[in-house]
């Protein structure tokens, strides 16, 4: 692993104030001290750069020798991708039609085709399927095939053929890692479909490691494509989940944990974290107990998703309930779940409580506010 460092990041906004922007072109926003090595210092910047394009540039600040006590200007980085736009006043909530999906990331996939390869054919789409690429939802125009070359077989699961997806109104072709295992397990349905929330999973775990978007962003870039997401338990059954989202949470070694939602449960994603040197609970990439690139806590994470559920489906009742996971009888029976050991961090123990009172401000400050561009769900009636 690459020698990390403590860095200082101040993001700048473009001053609009009348009567000192001629002094101060611009001014801070917001700043945050991470630790990481210089070259995922500079992943995270463009990617904050690219998801806020009101932000003017960014300044890096470090300590150059230890014990330094001041810190020293390391470089400063404009951002490449500033619009003149004026910055949100409220991030969340937000009613569904107001907001632009950014999926700049996955835009460096999306290529028009040159003909790299031996020979090739279109197929084209007739049954309007809807692809996740990444943490987003496209839809699925047709296919490329193309007879595999070498490189192609060492980027990508494949035999003889290699399949691509075309996608959108302009006809664009997906080339990512993403599609290294096929495109079939990614067709998320048809629009018109109707689908659980769990059948988002692996869309919902992939953002989370990926810090793409907010979680109830995916959900309304999926119905704007016209499928359904329901919180009903099936399909042909009108109950709904219960609104305790019920946490089970691994402990993985001394520091380190993993937290699942229960089966029966609104799914919110699986995340790993770790008890930091301040006792707080820090979000981690994987079960290592290395920070994240974000460096987030667990609890800002866990409330984003609970309340980004609760908001897209108008159930402002939505609460956790969180447990431990106890030994399964070597894996021959499923997992148990029970109240948290008393001999565990302090932090783990009152985690639930936490999350569910910075809820209940959320909701006395949102009142009412919901998702009020959500498709209806209708229940399927039993075959």
């Amino acid at each position: 692993m690459k020698k990390e460092k403590t860095y200082l990041l101040t993001y700048y906004l473009k001053n609009t104030d009348e009567r000192i922007k001629a002094v101060f072109e611009n001014i801070p926003y917001k700043t945050k001290e991470i630790s990481l090595s210089e070259e995922r210092l500079i992943n995270l910047i463009e990617a904050e750069l690219k998801k806020y394009p009101y932000i003017r540039c960014c300044s890096v600040m470090s300590k150059e020798w230890f014990g330094q006590v001041d810190w020293a200007l390391k470089f400063t980085v404009s951002n490449p991708f500033f619009l003149e736009e004026p910055i949100p006043h409220e991030i969340k909530p937000k009613d569904a039609e107001h907001i632009v999906i950014n999926d700049s990331m996955n835009q460096v996939y999306m290529t028009k085709y040159e003909s790299s390869h031996e020979g090739f054919e279109v197929n084209l789409e007739s049954e309007q399927k809807v692809i996740r690429l990444g943490s987003f939802f496209y839809d699925l125009k047709g296919v490329l095939i193309c007879e595999a070359t070498d490189e192609d077989r060492k980027k990508y699961y494949c035999d003889k053929f290699i399949t691509f997806p075309i996608v959108d109104d302009d006809w664009r072709v997906f080339d990512g890692k993403e599609i290294s295992d096929g495109i079939e397990r990614l067709i998320v349905g048809k629009k018109g479909d109707t689908i659980p929330l769990a059948a988002l999973r692996d869309a919902a775990d992939y953002n989370a490691r990926e810090h793409d978007c907010e979680y109830e962003m995916q959900l309304q870039d999926l119905e704007r494509h016209g499928i359904t997401v329901s919180n009903r338990k099936s399909r042909d059954s009108a109950e709904e989940l219960p609104d305790n989202i019920v946490i089970g949470i691994d402990k993985l070694g001394e520091k380190r944990f993993r937290m699942d939602a229960d089966w029966g449960s609104y799914y919110i994603p699986r995340r790993f974290f770790f008890v930091g040197e301040d006792d707080e609970l820090y979000e981690s990439d994987g079960d290592d107990g290395k920070p994240s690139a974000f460096n987030q806590k667990l609890l800002t994470r866990i409330v984003d998703d609970v309340w980004g559920l609760s908001w897209f489906f108008n159930k402002p009742n939505l609460r956790v309930l969180v447990t431990a996971v106890t030994d399964n009888g070597f894996g021959f029976q499923r997992s148990q779940l029970g109240p948290i050991p008393k001999d565990w961090f302090y932090t783990v123990q009152t985690l639930e409580g936490e999350i569910n009172r910075k809820l209940d401000e959320m909701h006395q400050q949102y009142p009412d506010n919901y998702n009020r561009a959500k498709r209806p769900d209708i229940v399927e009636e039993k075959k």
